[in-house]
């Protein structure tokens, strides 16, 4: 076998060696000449539109901090924002030229009342840097920074900032009064006596007695003071002092001293003189509050008035919860004309008015792409230059020009402006997933009355789409019903903070966030990752519609108010399992009106992408 192998081998080898030899015996072939390859390199930012960014990247790889800020005052857009956002972190410089540099990041940059966390972040900055150019002796520099950290309080950086800083008490209690931080405003008086600071802060903190003599005392200082006899007359109502507290609101006087004076008649017996107070306030919702009175006690016909003129008011909030209520109450009593005058005043486009049979009126069919060339020279330019910065792999300052430009042309008037909005909105939804500022301009756009499909899409827009299908089809949810919760929740910020500390795009506060990651047996994820609060969000919609046996109404004004809350009332004696008296009882505005616009969302999205044919139309542009 091993006398075989070699010879195999030997025969092998003999083949290769004749084969190279056959090989190096064959004659050569002409050798054709190729045309030289020339390779151009061609700096990207050397060219238009990327050459102000390339200047910059040139200083900016130099390390040449003084040509920037020569440079600097000739940029604009996005770019004069990041480099002016960039000199104010800048080591480099004195905290002075620092702090201006601040100053004109305030000035450029695109505020978001939702962005809450950001923005007291931006000034805690502020305010360091303003402390240290005070300590290098910068005249105004000091209360520049004690305004910074007053603007970026609750935040732990800020309290630091004022306590240095702020040697008087007063000012420093008042600067925490301001910020509704009541406990520590009175901390900071340490028993000082400042009554216009002691009275709202004891207010807030229920000690009624203590804040009734500080008012006294604000009063005895300032007599005549409006916020003082306002304070008078609420502490002596907390206190129960009936009589005293009539007197001290009608010697107020106006809507405020009215409507005192209403719930002090209520509380003693005096319905029709409580009724007769707020409805002279003229707003619906005191008289929404008399309203409440007369159906307690069965006087149906009276109720019945006082909604009609809630609903003549026209109150954005409260007409069509009048109007409805008003349509309810006379359709059981059999009273045609005032269940006609209230349909007449429901509101179209409702969420009253589709109960009652109305439709939301919504373009549907799938819109014809936008045409850019149908905006401005400098929105294409825009655009442009967007698509430039995405081959340079800038995402960041594409979507920031398109935000820059989307700020400017939403100043103009809507006929001017409306294909430039269009265009603009429609690349950074499409393009760049911003959905938050584009909604915004496309929602401006509707309120004016478009009627373009193309503007209704960009108003709802379909967020975060891998993340919503994805999630909304684990769980079992609509994914309409995700994007309506998230429009109302968080207008599509993922950054959103609320005043209740909820957080991300679909508003979850912390405590229910670390409930949901138990219920799913995980670690809690991010809030602020989109697709985490997309997933807990979605979750969460399926335990609620779950937990109310598929009924999403319930759903709904659960995420908002609690499922506890909202099912002891529909299942209690005073709802009964009526959808009807569930609306007009749910204690809290908010609710009622975050029941009623989710449901208007819902609807809304399911009108623009509902059927599948819509999908696979979207789904081939």
């Amino acid at each position: 076998m091993q006398l075989s192998r070699r010879r195999g081998l030997l025969t092998l080898a003999t083949l290769l060696v004749a084969a190279a030899i056959a090989w190096l015996a064959w004659p050569a072939a002409p050798r054709v000449p190729l045309p030289p390859i020339r390779v151009a390199l061609v700096d990207p930012y050397g060219q238009p539109p990327l050459e102000a960014y390339g200047r910059v990247q040139a200083l900016l790889r130099a390390s040449d901090v003084a040509g920037l800020v020569a440079d600097a005052g000739a940029l604009d857009g996005y770019l004069a924002f990041r480099v002016a956002l960039l000199l104010a972190r800048s080591e480099a410089l004195p905290a002075a030229e620092r702090l201006a540099w601040y100053e004109r990041v305030l000035a450029l940059r695109i505020d978001d009342p939702l962005e809450r966390a950001a923005r007291r972040a931006l000034h805690a900055e502020i305010g360091a840097v303003a402390e240290a150019a005070a300590a290098a002796g910068a005249v105004g520099a000091a209360e520049r920074a004690l305004s910074a950290y007053r603007l970026a309080l609750p935040d732990q950086a800020a309290i630091d900032g004022i306590e240095r800083l702020e040697p008087d008490p007063y000012r420093r209690a008042n600067a925490y009064l301001q910020a509704n931080m009541a406990t520590r405003a009175l901390e900071a008086l340490d028993g000082r006596a400042a009554p216009s600071i002691e009275a709202p802060a004891l207010r807030a903190r229920g000690r009624h007695a203590e804040a009734l003599d500080a008012f006294r005392r604000w009063l005895a200082e300032a007599p005549g003071d409006r916020s003082a006899l306002e304070g008078e007359a609420w502490s002596l109502f907390s206190l129960e002092r009936w009589a005293e507290a009539d007197a001290a609101f009608a010697a107020l006087g106006g809507t405020t001293g009215a409507y005192g004076r209403g719930l002090i008649a209520a509380r003693e017996g005096r319905i029709d003189d409580g009724v007769a107070h707020l409805l002279a306030t003229g707003q619906a919702s005191r008289m929404w509050i008399a309203s409440g009175w007369l159906e307690a006690r069965d006087r149906v016909a009276d109720a019945i008035g006082v909604y009609l003129r809630i609903a003549e008011t026209g109150d954005r909030s409260l007409a069509d919860d009048g109007a409805y209520r008003a349509w309810v109450l006379a359709s059981r009593v059999g009273d045609a004309t005032s269940a006609a005058r209230a349909r007449a005043l429901l509101p179209d486009r409702s969420f009253f008015a589709l109960r009652l049979g109305g439709t939301l009126d919504v373009p549907l069919g799938a819109p014809a792409a936008s045409d850019p060339n149908e905006a401005s020279a400098s929105v294409r330019n825009a655009l442009e230059l967007a698509r430039a910065l995405m081959t340079v792999q800038d995402p960041e300052a594409a979507r920031g020009e398109l935000l820059f430009a989307l700020r400017e042309a939403s100043t103009r008037g809507h006929a001017e402006a409306r294909e430039d909005v269009i265009a603009l909105a429609e690349a950074l939804q499409v393009h760049h997933g911003e959905y938050r500022q584009s909604q915004r301009a496309a929602q401006a756009l509707l309120d004016a009355g478009d009627r373009d499909p193309r503007v209704w899409r960009l108003a709802y827009p379909r967020a975060y789409p891998e993340s919503v299908e994805a999630h909304a089809a684990a769980f079992g949810v609509e994914p309409e019903l995700v994007w309506a919760v998230m429009r109302q929740e968080s207008a599509f910020s993922p950054v959103a903070v609320s005043t209740s500390n909820a957080q991300g795009l679909m508003q979850v506060i912390p405590s229910t966030w670390s409930w949901l990651a138990e219920l799913q047996r995980e670690p809690a994820g991010d809030p602020f990752v989109p697709d985490d609060n997309v997933r807990y969000g979605a979750y969460y919609l399926r335990w609620l519609i779950d937990h109310f046996d598929g009924d999403l109404e319930l759903a709904i004004a659960s995420y908002n108010r609690g499922q506890g809350y909202i099912g002891r009332l529909f299942a209690g004696d005073l709802v009964a399992g009526d959808k009807d008296e569930l609306y007009r009882h749910i204690d809290a505005l908010e609710t009622r009106e975050y029941l009623q616009r989710v449901t208007l969302h819902l609807e809304t999205y399911r009108a623009l992408y509902g059927s599948e044919a819509t999908r696979l139309a979207d789904a081939e542009r």
